[in-house]
């Protein structure tokens, strides 16, 4: 890192989907939300993971880049919200049936469409 280069500079930009516990199991829908990604053919490195935080299950989609963390959240209708200190934006999403239906769905049609 140069001496120009602040945290901020590197930090990723954050698309979070909140689950409750009740919902679709989390790893499967983290499954579907990566193979989303994938088929965005992004542009940086991106990272999905599962968590478990004070509002219970959720996954943090992180990206290197602007661009690749938008086209995510406008596919799941992600909204800003107030961004945790580490990271350059934050977005999020409710992951309730509709959104994980909405997910495989679009997971499908780009499928489709690459064959």
């Amino acid at each position: 890192m140069s001496d120009s280069t602040t945290l901020e500079d590197i930090s990723p930009y954050l698309v979070l989907g909140q689950a409750d516990d009740g919902g679709q199991p989390i790893v499967e829908t983290a499954r579907a939300l990566h193979d989303l990604i994938v088929t965005f053919s992004p542009l940086g490195y991106y990272s999905v993971r599962t968590i478990e935080d004070e509002c219970g299950p959720a996954i943090h989609c992180a990206f290197e880049r602007k661009s690749d963390a938008d086209r995510l959240a406008a596919a799941v209708g992600a909204i800003e919200i107030a961004r945790y200190e580490c990271y350059r934006s934050e977005r999020a999403f409710y992951l309730d049936d509709k959104v994980v239906r909405s997910i495989r769905r679009a997971l499908e049609r780009r499928r489709r469409a690459a064959n």
